[in-house]
């Protein structure tokens, strides 16, 4: 079967809806075929193997499978224009007055769980705050990166290197930011330090593959 889920993202206050679709295995798979005997003396044949182990759903994935293949988390984020080397922590969704929502914390940048992680294909999504209330915030000055400047994101995985491809400012309720996409690209997010917070920054870059 298949599960749907309808999440709000909140950074800086914005709400982003985002839909995940899970597929479970089939707890039914159907047995795989035996070759009937032929009616004639002769031995029968031995069935061929097939890749096939178990039966699911059409255009579902085994969440057993999904968990097999996934990356660690990221953990850690340098920006080495800025000099900043800040811890990353993986921010589940949460729930206030009917609105689903990521909690960042205020000394740490927040990985948006449903987001993709280091190393897989898809949008990795981190957020940050631009101030806080005793001070700057970790992406105080993340509108001062520009596009050739490197990200390096550390996970338990290993260490994934990204090169900035533009720095955009979008109001807060573009949805388009966090939509999945078919190659690996890191995603990260703040407030338009304005006063008003009714704007973001967003910052895209895409994975450097080693030279090593």
């Amino acid at each position: 079967m298949l599960c749907f889920a309808t999440l709000l993202i909140s950074a800086c206050q914005f709400p982003v809806h985002i839909t995940i679709t899970v597929g479970r295995e089939n707890a039914a798979a159907q047995a795989l075929p035996t070759a009937t005997p032929s009616p004639r003396s002769s031995p029968t044949p031995t069935p061929t193997p097939r890749a096939v182990a178990t039966a699911t759903r059409k255009g579902a994935i085994p969440t057993a499978l999904v968990a097999r293949l996934r990356t660690a988390p990221p953990n850690e984020l340098q920006i080495p224009r800025l000099g900043l080397d800040a811890p990353v922590t993986s921010v589940a969704s949460t729930v206030d007055h009917g609105q689903w929502y990521w909690p960042v914390p205020e000394h740490a940048l927040g990985h948006l769980l449903g987001t993709a992680n280091p190393g897989e294909p898809g949008n990795i999504a981190i957020s940050g705050h631009v101030d806080t209330r005793t001070g700057p915030g970790l992406f105080a000055r993340l509108g001062d990166v520009r596009p050739g400047d490197l990200v390096i994101v550390r996970s338990a995985d290993g260490v994934f290197t990204y090169r900035v491809i533009d720095v955009t400012i979008v109001p807060e309720d573009d949805r388009t930011i966090l939509r999945q996409t078919p190659q690996e690209q890191l995603t990260l997010i703040t407030c338009l330090p304005d006063g008003q917070y009714h704007r973001r920054i967003v910052v895209r870059a895409q994975r450097v593959e080693s030279t090593a």
